[in-house]
């Protein structure tokens, strides 16, 4: 174990943590834990079933105070492997937000490895920061952090953090994925992810049009940095009109240009009558109120935790005649890529699954549509039986 960094927790966020999850074990003065804990949002609704996103192995929370860092690390579940999951710095309004939000990409973590077919379980970090505020410290701070959980948690990039970051972060831990070691090249998930939507959209087109063609189809690009610029171009390429927003205007337009696209404000995305709807940024966007206005065919992105409330917000998209390409299923490429990197696998295997991506979108929209049940429930059984299985092994 590398050094760690002592000091007091902030006693303002552990009051706040233990408000919504219960008492801390305290394992050091600067380091907090929960375990099998219980999302404070969670409904209960798969309680007992072999892939429960509210039911949580552990939580740890660590503040350096040297510093400043204040992060959260959830472990949803290490049934397939180690948690595998990226590291989002956001500037959280409160330590509060910053939990909803890495226990909710956490589980969302166990799905999209289990479907992907990668040996990993879910797990994540938030970080409460802004991160253009990043300092040397900082990172180091957070790689002590993963280092100290042991190879537990492994962490890669996300929201908020970039290679340039992960090069940092291994000075202080080897636990990660995603950077060179050895003779090995970096691994740009962005791309992988990318292609994996776009893999999952031409079997929706499929299964929706008759054809899996994106040739003439409108497609609404919602979120264009790493991974929803990669989709906006893949589908132009792909001969889509493409029309492309987000939070920062001056890189939609600059992208808008390159592939030829169209530029829509952010406010009227989901507005947009389109072929296919891709949100590619945060999560929580289609819910009761936004569905009802929701003026697509497909919903197809790599945004994580799309549905506000899953699955039953997938039955009020059914029930529109809206085809939901389940969102841990199509953005599966980064966690393949990071596993199979942090695994010591090549570029086949990656290949491999990526390519699979497509074909296992379709299989569960026919296994929706056979059973009568939502896309949403076809792939929480596909994430059952995988759990399940390795329980039973």
């Amino acid at each position: 174990m590398k050094n760690a960094s002592p000091g007091p927790v902030s006693q303002e966020d552990r009051a706040a943590l233990e408000g919504l999850l219960g008492p801390a074990e305290e394992l050091a003065a600067d380091l907090l834990l929960w375990t099998s804990t219980r999302a404070p949002d969670g409904d209960g609704a798969r309680a007992g079933l072999p892939y429960d996103p509210d039911r949580h192995e552990a939580v740890y929370y660590h503040h350096d105070v040297a510093s400043g860092l204040r992060a959260l690390v959830s472990l949803h579940s290490t049934v397939l492997g180690p948690g595998l999951g990226g590291a989002r710095w956001r500037p959280y309004e409160h330590i509060g937000e910053a939990l909803i939000d890495v226990l909710r990409l956490s589980a969302a973590m166990t799905a999209k490895s289990a479907v992907a077919g990668v040996d990993y379980g879910g797990g994540k970090a938030a970080i409460v920061g802004d991160p253009a505020a990043k300092t040397p410290e900082l990172l180091a701070a957070y790689g002590r952090f993963v280092e100290r959980l042991g190879g537990r948690y492994i962490t890669t990039t996300d929201v908020g953090t970039t290679l340039d970051d992960l090069r940092a972060i291994a000075r202080e831990t080897d636990h990660l994925a995603g950077v060179a070691r050895g003779g090995q090249h970096d691994v740009d998930t962005s791309e992988p992810t990318a292609r994996t939507v776009i893999n999952g959209m031409h079997a929706a087109c499929e299964f929706a049009f008759g054809n899996s063609l994106l040739v003439g189809r409108r497609v609404v690009v919602v979120g264009t940095g790493k991974v929803g610029g990669k989709v906006a171009r893949r589908a132009a390429a792909a001969g889509a009109h493409v029309a492309v927003t987000d939070l920062y205007e001056d890189v939609a337009a600059d992208l808008a240009r390159e592939i030829g696209g169209e530029q829509i404000a952010l406010d009227d995305a989901y507005l947009q009558p389109c072929d296919v709807l891709s949100p590619n940024a945060l999560g929580g966007v289609l819910n009761p109120q936004s569905i009802t206005q929701l003026r697509c065919r497909v919903v197809c992105g790599a945004a994580n935790n799309q549905l506000l409330h899953d699955p039953a917000d997938a039955e009020l998209l059914a029930a529109r005649g809206i085809l939901y390409a389940p969102d841990y299923v199509v953005s599966s490429g980064g966690v393949i890529a990071a596993g199979i990197d942090h695994a010591g696998g090549g570029a086949d295997r990656i290949e491999e699954l990526v390519k699979r991506a497509g074909p296992t979108t379709l299989k569960l929209l026919h296994l929706a549509e056979r059973e009568g049940i939502t896309t949403a429930e076809a792939a929480l059984r596909s994430v059952d039986a995988r759990l399940a299985n390795a329980r039973a092994a």
